[in-house]
């Protein structure tokens, strides 16, 4: 023991004295130049991480809430990468049958059926670097259905998601007494959808939690649905309503999924219905923007920021987006301009004047997700991403009937309203296709496929007894 600790103390010792050298001249050569001198303190934090990865998967999640873009390119999707080195250097034989789910076939449907769009690709170059947002995706869901073994592992993971948004949805709420017009936390604009997502999942563990463990989800509930509010954004408003609609009409067409009577259920969604009422009314009464907001149909163009990250857009404006996008698919219907190719090729589609243009299309994608799908992968791209999309879906509502455990069924129900809720909002937005939301995607959507395997072992080992 000593000697393995000499051993280990030794090569610790000339490792620091490696580094330290390396530090110093580092230093001089950069003349002290900060940004340089932080990759030594950032590239020991990424080592410490690789060596864990359990830290690693808290850190993913936590990805998704630094709101910082480098080359393009999220710091959620950039963190995709050392995470994916972290999982091999961990479960570096594990076996092909633990990466295999039902995902996989649809998957490589909707690789093929996008493909052909890289004929009519302007900038084919920058469409495949683009896209690494799928490479990060492909990470994300086959590392959790992997690395995801119990149903204590997708509880932390969950535990760590909620815990941030809450940690979030306080700082919304600070910014937003402190007179910030439309507060988004930390997180930044994406959190819109973060909060969203969280909402739909506790009004599940609600539903299906008993006595006082219904409490926390509740409480968690109405303090996102105050910071969502708050946000102004519309159309996460929507997306979380319709979830919130489909929840309430599942679990009263299936009762049993949650435990009570169908009685009992429905009265509850009326008191739940209320609550909301009453605490948007509160809310609304204690910051009219929100108020202005709500029954503002359209504003006047000017620069700023919209719930997409874009220029600050009122519905008309993105009737340019959306008219630019539409001739696009006029031009190409069958295999579109290009996956990921529309902001660097709708000025070869644009029929408005240059100034409307270059103010309020150019650069930007086409803010919802069906439209960006067939404009830049057309009509069998499309075809693709339903069969992808529906995959997703079927499987979610599958795992809860295939469930026969109380607990399987819980983490079930959760987990599909995640993906009904995800289904939702691109409806709404594409933020869904890169970025922070196709690696939230990937992480909701291997949540699921990992349950489904935890959920069939466990019926298998119950079949067995």
């Amino acid at each position: 023991m000593s000697l393995d600790w000499s051993r280990q103390t030794f090569h610790l010792l000339g490792l620091t004295i490696f580094l330290t050298i390396m530090f110093v001249v580092v230093t001089y050569l950069s003349g002290g130049k900060v940004s340089t001198i932080a990759l030594f303190p950032l590239g020991s934090v990424l080592f410490f991480l690789l060596t864990s990865f359990e830290l690693c998967s808290v850190v993913l999640v936590g990805s998704l809430f630094v709101d910082y873009h480098l080359g393009g390119f999220s710091s959620a999707v950039w963190f995709t990468l050392p995470f994916a080195s972290s999982f091999l250097a961990r479960f570096r034989e594990i076996e092909w049958k633990k990466l295999s789910n039902p995902m996989t076939t649809s998957i490589l449907v909707y690789g093929v059926a996008v493909a052909p769009s890289f004929l009519n690709a302007t900038q084919p170059l920058e469409n495949i670097l683009r896209g690494l947002n799928v490479v990060a995706f492909i990470i994300v869901l086959y590392s959790m259905v992997a690395a995801l073994q119990t149903y204590d592992h997708l509880r932390r993971v969950f535990a760590v998601y909620l815990a941030l948004v809450c940690v979030n949805a306080l700082h919304v709420i600070i910014q937003s007494f402190a007179g910030e017009s439309r507060p988004f936390g930390f997180a930044g604009i994406m959190f819109v959808d973060y909060v969203s997502l969280g909402i739909c999942v506790t009004a599940a563990m609600s539903l299906v939690s008993v006595g006082k463990k219904r409490i926390l989800p509740l409480l968690l509930m109405t303090l996102f649905v105050v910071s969502l509010i708050l946000t102004q954004t519309r159309s996460a408003w929507l997306a979380t309503a319709i979830t919130l609609v489909i929840l309430a009409g599942y679990v009263v067409l299936r009762p049993q999924v949650v435990g009570p009577s169908r009685r009992l259920l429905v009265i509850g969604i009326v008191v739940g219905s209320l609550s909301l009422v009453g605490i948007g009314t509160f809310v609304i009464s204690m910051n009219p923007r929100v108020q202005q907001r709500a029954t503002q149909l359209t504003r006047e163009p000017r620069y700023g920021f919209d719930e997409w990250g874009g220029v600050e857009n009122s519905f008309f404006t993105r009737l340019l987006i959306w008219d630019t996008a539409l001739n696009a698919f006029v031009s190409h219907p069958i295999v579109g301009i290009g996956v990921y190719g529309f902001p660097f090729s709708s000025k070869h589609y644009s029929k408005m004047p240059k100034l409307l243009y270059d103010r309020y299309v150019k650069g930007l994608s086409p803010h919802q997700t069906h439209l960006a799908v067939i404009t830049e992968t057309g009509i069998i791209g499309a075809l693709g991403f339903g069969i992808f999309l529906v995959t997703a879906l079927v499987n979610a509502f599958r795992t809860i009937s295939r469930s026969t455990s109380r607990r399987g069924i819980e983490y079930s129900f959760v987990s599909a309203i995640a993906i009904v809720y995800c289904s939702v909002s691109m409806f709404f937005t594409d933020a869904w296709l890169w970025g922070q939301g196709i690696v939230l995607l990937g992480l909701v959507i291997g949540l699921v496929m990992a349950n489904l395997k935890i959920s069939g072992a466990a019926t298998a080992a119950e079949m067995g007894r």
